[in-house]
């Protein structure tokens, strides 16, 4: 699944493609991804208008021109890939976009559960108003985290992968982060204390930068406009790492599931219980 690095490299991989650049033509081939696509209305604003900024907010990317911005979202399995052509249309491919310099950016989700819409100038939208602070923000701080985790039971792990708390971990860097911080997954946010927020944030900013550095990290899906696969997943230290020695210590890497998602962990450097209270 795409999280902050790779849409951060995608973001920038497509500055020197379309800003300044006018958009010329959008073209779907099918109605909804996760959500409808409006396709009327992204028609109307996007189409002739020239795209001035590309935000990233989370792991939303939003293409900006006067009257607001077309939203996009990889979603588990999505990508935006640069081709020469409409014609030249992989299986999955559910929108492209045209530019005025021969630029052709497909946009390619096998498991459909990317989006693409539109956002007014306003920048309101039902999936933004409630993410909460950017991991590189300045609100996301020690003292900020401490105070919304305040007497809450869930495990860290869960609470830093909530957007509304903090937006834009996922999976991976979630178990890089914690292991680096040494702190236990399973340990009660509410009982995490300021000098470990402090310790855990510096490292997800770290483990983050790391990652956009070396292109984001390729698992199944991801790649950039180009085609070319990020190589982060070289440096993970824990994640799909089960049974190998940790590298600080040398004690076998665990894993245990919780929700679902696989949380990867060295039990020596990361000490505490890994039991569901």
């Amino acid at each position: 699944m795409p999280e902050l690095p790779e849409v951060e490299t995608l973001r920038r991989a497509l500055l020197p493609l379309v800003i300044n650049k006018t958009c010329t033509a959008l073209k779907f081939y099918r109605k909804d991804i996760r959500f409808p696509i409006p396709q009327a209305t992204l028609r109307k604003q996007m189409v002739n208008q020239v795209v001035s900024q590309i935000q990233r907010i989370g792991k939303y990317l939003l293409l900006k021109v006067p009257q607001g911005a077309m939203l996009l979202h990889l979603g588990m399995s999505g990508r935006v890939t640069l081709k020469t052509s409409m014609s030249s249309r992989e299986k999955h491919t559910h929108a492209i976009f045209q530019f005025d310099n021969d630029t052709f950016l497909h946009f390619v989700d096998p498991r459909r559960f990317g989006c693409i819409l539109w956002v007014p100038q306003s920048g309101e939208h039902p999936l933004l108003d409630k993410l909460g602070p950017d991991p590189f923000s300045s609100d996301a701080n020690a003292g900020a985290m401490k105070s919304l985790a305040k007497n809450c039971r869930s495990p860290i792990k869960t609470f830093i992968m909530d957007a509304r708390r903090i937006t834009g971990i996922g999976n991976i860097y979630a178990c890089e982060s914690l292991y680096l911080a040494c702190i236990n997954p399973k340990r009660k946010a509410g009982g995490v204390t300021l000098a470990e927020w402090d310790r855990l944030l510096s490292c997800v900013r770290s483990t983050l930068e790391n990652s956009i550095a070396a292109g984001g990290t390729t698992l199944r899906d991801f790649f950039d406009p180009s085609g070319t696969a990020g190589y982060y997943a070289v440096k993970l230290s824990v994640y799909g790492k089960e049974g190998d020695p940790c590298p600080k210590c040398k004690t076998s890497i665990s894993r245990l599931v919780h929700s679902g998602r696989s949380t990867f962990f060295c039990k020596t450097c990361q000490p505490g219980s890994t039991q569901s209270k």
